[in-house]
């Protein structure tokens, strides 16, 4: 009997958290509309707006987080993890190095030009927040990155010193932050120029001489194949 009993106690208490896990998406959801579709980037969004969006009074609103620091760190953890999905699709071994590169920038332009406010959201500095998802998310491309980066040079059978090695991490970073940094600065003009399309092109072709000047001052040929045909030339 007490078996049957704690196992009902057990139920509820798992149907409630879910309940409350729902809410909190659901508020998270509608903040995410309020900024896409009525808020200009970089404009304050209001728990107000959160709340009518959501269909609930905003004292409400509050059972679900512990306060406006706590919301506003599950919005941008939210919109960190949309864009990451996104991009971590792209970062894989198919094509050449440099259909690899034009494919992460292509997403990333893409998403930026589309989404401006939910991007100038996610890169706030929010008060009395103990971590930044931006950062955790900029750390998990960067890792991919790298391990796509280190399969290739594997493929290559690279000669790379430790130095080398050991400055990937920081390297791969500074990449990807360069890439961030253009596409804030062009998604911030009120037109943009260049049109998405050219725009991708350039970011794509000056990260890509940036891997490729890198390489070859460390003599590491960079064959201009799709990277699976290069495994079936190894194995081969």
């Amino acid at each position: 009997m007490g078996t049957a009993k704690r196992d009902q106690t057990d139920g509820r208490k798992r149907r409630w958290q879910q309940h409350n896990a729902d809410r909190r998406q659901a508020v998270i959801d509608a903040a995410l509309t309020v900024l896409a579709r009525d808020l200009e980037p970089g404009a304050e969004l209001s728990v107000q707006q959160i709340a009518d969006e959501a269909s609930v009074h905003r004292t409400v609103l509050y059972r679900y987080f512990e306060d406006r620091t706590d919301l506003d760190v599950a919005i941008q953890r939210e919109i960190c993890n949309r864009a990451g999905e996104l991009l971590l699709a792209t970062v894989t071994l198919e094509g050449t190095p440099r259909d690899i590169v034009r494919r992460i920038v292509a997403a990333y332009v893409g998403w930026g030009a589309e989404n401006v406010a939910l991007m100038r959201f996610a890169e706030r500095d929010i008060a009395g927040a103990a971590s930044k998802p931006l950062d955790d998310a900029i750390g998990q491309i960067a890792e991919q990155i790298e391990l796509v980066i280190g399969g290739f040079l594997a493929v290559l059978e690279a000669d790379v010193e430790e130095d080398d090695r050991d400055a990937l991490t920081p390297w791969v970073f500074l990449l990807v932050g360069g890439v961030m940094a253009a596409v804030r600065s062009w998604s911030s003009r009120e037109e943009l120029r260049p049109p998405a399309p050219q725009f991708t092109r350039l970011l794509a072709d000056v990260t890509w001489l940036q891997i490729e000047g890198l390489a070859a001052s460390r003599r590491i040929e960079v064959p201009d194949l799709p990277i699976e045909q290069l495994l079936n030339l190894k194995e081969a």
